[in-house]
């Protein structure tokens, strides 16, 4: 019989509501970026994105990327842009159809691997519409154990 792993440490939720919209194919303002630091115990981190478009999108995802510290913790990674795009971590994907008429989407990453501090942008990845002010990424670190 398989042992089943349940969540040990488990830290605070981290959260940023955001004070700017991400328009289609464009990052996150630098100022809605999320920070977590690195725990001496904690490996993993799960992502919930809850997100409002004015209009309901019919393709595209929202991406979670990353921009890692340096070894020592003391100098942040850069911004991502167009010309320099972070490391993709993973992609909160509605999955809209053409008939999509939600606006306002709860999605979520898990089991993300994270050991050092790190930087978390979103970029608004063909979804053809703005994701409205407001929208909100929570984080919380936790570690599997039997």
């Amino acid at each position: 019989m398989t042992t089943p792993f349940i969540p040990i440490d488990v830290g605070s939720v981290v959260t940023v509501t955001a004070s700017n919209s991400i328009a289609n194919n464009d990052y996150a303002n630098a100022a809605d970026v999320m920070t977590i630091t690195a725990s001496d115990t904690s490996m993993l981190v799960d992502f919930e994105l809850s997100v409002t478009w004015a209009t309901a999108p019919v393709a595209g995802m929202v991406s979670l990327i990353a921009s890692d510290y340096s070894l020592d913790d003391s100098t942040a990674g850069p911004v991502p842009s167009a010309t320099l795009p972070g490391r993709l971590v993973g992609n909160f994907d509605p999955q809209p159809r053409a008939s999509n008429a939600a606006t306002t989407i709860l999605m979520r990453l898990s089991n993300v691997s994270q050991i050092r501090k790190c930087n978390y942008y979103l970029l608004n990845n063909g979804t053809g519409q703005t994701i409205s002010t407001g929208w909100v990424l929570k984080a919380q670190r936790w570690t599997p154990g039997t």
